[in-house]
């Protein structure tokens, strides 16, 4: 019963996480959070890891008690041997070898899904102006104050930070304060604004890049989305893949029932989930920057630590 439940959960486990990253991952831009059904599909996948583990632990402690149990009785020919390692199923090595691939084939999406979500909410400016409704328009530069030169630590220049007055071609007048251009702002100029009509008190938004992509939902997995999934796909199968072929099937199989091994792995996700989950709820995330570690590799380095970790540790068991 106990290995079945671990079998069941960590299907299902599987499943909502699939659908989730694989859903997430190819939002557009004008993508409104909450996102509450990945968010739920995400809670599940968490959820059913946790099962799967506290199944494995309950028929280790189930094959303890055996085991003293059958220390306490005489050794006769009738008693037939115990087994205390989960048999091979499902035909072996075949379905250990689909199973490795299936985990393989979501982990770059898994470790690029942070970028995707990014790319979909824009920060906080954004996101609000999303919600009301968001439209993009061309707007004219009527008035020009506290224009400043944004440079990095080497004096290369990024952008100008200036308050903007601009004209809307409908006539009216909108101020966009922190407008960020690549040009020093001047009268006359003309800049690509998202600013939502039915809510103008929240401001226009003005950046470097095009905010059209803050109304087109469709999806899409351009740009540094592609690149991450591209350049982590290749460090799998670099890494993680040529490890766990090494390793023989049976090993691949008696690690994944190893309870403590296998602790690893839920207590990690739902660490990852709960630094993501601000991009699906839309609450307690401000600007792009305050994600950029896991836009960028630090939400990937320690999952795919965590699979090279377990197939090294297939490998020399």
């Amino acid at each position: 019963m106990l290995v079945w439940l671990a079998r069941v959960s960590a299907v299902g486990a599987w499943a909502a996480l699939s659908v989730a990253i694989f859903w997430a991952f190819g939002l557009g831009g004008g993508t409104r959070q909450p996102l509450t059904t990945i968010d739920t599909l995400g809670r599940i996948g968490i959820g059913l890891l946790w099962l799967r583990v506290a199944a494995l632990w309950a028929a280790k402690a189930v094959r303890m008690w055996h085991r003293r149990k059958r220390r306490r009785v005489s050794l006769s020919k009738d008693l037939a041997p115990l087994r205390f390692r989960v048999p091979m199923t499902f035909d072996a090595t075949p379905w250990v070898w689909v199973r490795v691939a299936a985990v393989l084939l979501l982990l770059p999406f898994a470790a690029a899904l942070p970028c995707a979500l990014n790319e979909m909410d824009g920060g906080e400016d954004a996101r609000a102006i999303k919600n009301a409704g968001a439209v993009v328009a061309t707007a004219t530069v009527v008035g020009v104050t506290n224009a400043e030169a944004v440079e990095d630590s080497d004096g290369v220049l990024h952008h100008y930070d200036s308050d903007l007055e601009l004209a809307l071609p409908d006539g009216s007048r909108i101020t966009a304060w922190g407008a960020d251009t690549y040009e020093e702002p001047r009268t006359d100029d003309r800049v690509q604004v998202l600013w939502a009509p039915s809510a103008p008190q929240l401001g226009p938004v003005v950046r470097t890049w095009d905010l059209s992509r803050h109304v087109d939902t469709r999806t899409t997995i351009g740009g540094t989305r592609l690149f991450l999934l591209l350049f982590f796909g290749l460090f799998l199968v670099c890494s993680v893949v040529p490890i766990s072929v090494a390793a023989e099937a049976d090993q691949l199989h008696d690690l994944a029932w190893r309870p403590l091994a296998q602790t690893a792995l839920p207590v990690l996700a739902t660490l990852l989930f709960l630094w993501i989950r601000p991009l699906l709820t839309g609450v307690g995330v401000g600007g792009p920057e305050s994600i950029l570690p896991a836009v960028y590799g630090g939400f990937a380095v320690p999952l795919l630590l965590l699979y090279i970790g377990l197939a090294v540790r297939a490998l020399i068991d």
